[in-house]
């Protein structure tokens, strides 16, 4: 897919390539007044392919966009999916961001690869194990001495660049650091060894929803000793940011906000929004807990270019990225993003993360129930009217709406004041549920609909006691009527 965007089905087909956000009009966001159980993980087999290979990895691309010509401030958003099945079961990872098939919960040390120390290994697998294993625990530990010790003395690269991570990752308060090797170590003719690495982590606490990811390693095997030649970054979505960059890092009681030292003067005050926006949206994780953090980086110019191997448009102002279906990160321009429209930017894409969490099958037929349930937390939160009505009544008075509420994203082209209109009447038709059935029916809609795949017309009686039709007409009524 060149160019970025998805295909007719709603799902992007280059899995390392966000598709590009509709853009919208300067007004979409108006800045609210400023308001001043542990248990240790298991030891872990080697990773298999899984076996769900057909079914599909469903990620969630939210992108923020400030157009160029507008007034500072203006912000705007998309929700997009991707299938990144191919990816992952290509890298023999599971789909859904847990434990590779046949490990189990429970168990295991915190750090390292959770194998029980005994007497030295005498094969190069063995050492390489250890010696990842021995990595991973002096990470959680924070002994960098030890992190840094498998490394190869003529590696003064990789020696710098992995004290780099160490630095980051500390910042983010790695509280878990579990390396396994895929397969086996395999030895090379030259005198060097190789493994494919898979690393399940943490910050902050030990009992996350753990997001991981795979890579490759080279050894130098000499004599009775290994030492590390390079480590690579992420094969998937890399590299990520405490993989690249020098962090600086404020945890609060449920956002973890991170940044490169030029921006960490903003970290206090856009954390404080952040934690505003998930006190709020907290309430809406009704499928499962919320995230242990929610975690959220602040990007400068070269980062913005650079982390997960993703090329935004300066004039996008954020995006949100899942590594798992539980585990999503989201990803702030620093250029265009400041601490007052933190909060409200949050409000939507956090709103995402806690209501599409777990959901591994395609959303594409209900876009207008994806954004429009986003926009509504989103306005709540402000505690004022919708201030873009005045886009709803110029699409509807346009004739490019069609009097259906169940729309998909915008199509290719749309203007930007359709793309405000279309999000628009997404927000005012999940408003009216909400007002017509309450919120927990409006709600229980939401789940038939978007997270089990129910359509439109088998899901309106059960979650709202009558017909798609009816409710679908009432829906367009509304619209026109406010219009």
């Amino acid at each position: 897919m060149d160019g970025g965007r998805p295909d007719a089905t709603g799902f992007a087909r280059e899995s390392n390539r966000p598709p590009l956000p509709h853009p919208r009009p300067a007004e979409f966001y108006h800045s609210p007044p400023p308001v001043h159980y542990q248990q240790p993980y298991p030891p872990y087999p080697p990773p298999v392919p899984p076996k769900r290979v057909n079914v599909l990895r469903v990620a969630l691309l939210v992108a923020l966009a400030v157009l160029l010509l507008a007034p500072a401030g203006a912000i705007a958003f998309e929700a997009t999916r991707q299938d990144r099945t191919a990816t992952l079961a290509g890298q023999g990872l599971g789909t859904a961001g847990d434990r590779p098939v046949g490990e189990s919960n429970g168990g295991g040390a915190k750090g390292g690869s959770g194998e029980t120390k005994g007497a030295p290994p005498t094969t190069v697998d063995g050492k390489v194990r250890r010696a990842l294993s021995d990595q991973g625990a002096a990470l959680v530990g924070g002994d960098q001495a030890a992190f840094l010790a498998p490394v190869d003395q003529t590696a003064t690269k990789l020696r710098d660049d992995l004290a780099r991570r160490f630095g980051s990752l500390r910042q983010l308060q790695v509280k878990v650091w579990e390396p396994t090797v895929v397969d086996k170590v395999k030895v090379v003719g030259d005198g060097t060894a190789t493994a494919k690495v898979y690393v399940r982590y943490c910050f902050v606490v030990e009992t996350c929803d753990p997001m991981n990811f795979q890579t490759a390693t080279r050894w130098n095997v000499s004599g009775k000793t290994v030492t590390l030649l390079e480590f690579g970054v992420s094969d998937d979505l890399g590299p990520r940011p405490w993989e690249a960059s020098e962090l600086r890092t404020a945890v609060g009681q449920r956002v973890v906000l991170s940044t490169t030292p030029k921006y960490a003067s903003r970290l206090p005050s856009m954390l404080a929004s952040a934690e505003k926006a998930a006190a709020l949206t907290d309430r809406y994780a009704k499928w499962g807990p919320p995230p242990s953090r929610y975690t959220v980086y602040l990007a400068g110019p070269d980062e913005w270019s650079s982390w997960y191997g993703i090329k935004q448009e300066n004039w996008v102002a954020g995006f949100a990225l899942p590594l798992t279906p539980n585990a999503t990160e989201i990803v702030l321009n620093a250029a265009r993003v400041d601490a007052k429209e933190t909060l409200d930017v949050l409000r939507h894409e956090f709103t995402h993360v806690v209501t599409l969490a777990g959901v591994d099958r395609a959303y594409d037929k209900t876009w207008w129930l994806v954004e429009g349930l986003a926009e509504y937390v989103r306005v709540k939160g402000e505690g004022k009217p919708f201030s873009q009505m005045s886009d709803v009544r110029a699409y509807v008075r346009s004739g490019h709406w069609k009097n259906e509420i169940a729309m998909d994203d915008p199509p290719e082209g749309a203007s930007t004041s359709d793309v405000s209109g279309r999000y628009g009447i997404a927000y005012l038709s999940v408003q009216r549920l909400a007002d017509r059935f309450g919120e927990e029916k409006m709600l229980d809609f939401f789940d038939l609909t978007t997270r089990q795949g129910m359509s439109l017309t088998d899901a309106a009686p059960k979650a709202l006691g009558m017909s798609w039709d009816d409710v679908a007409n009432d829906c367009v009524r509304n619209v026109k009527a406010r219009t």
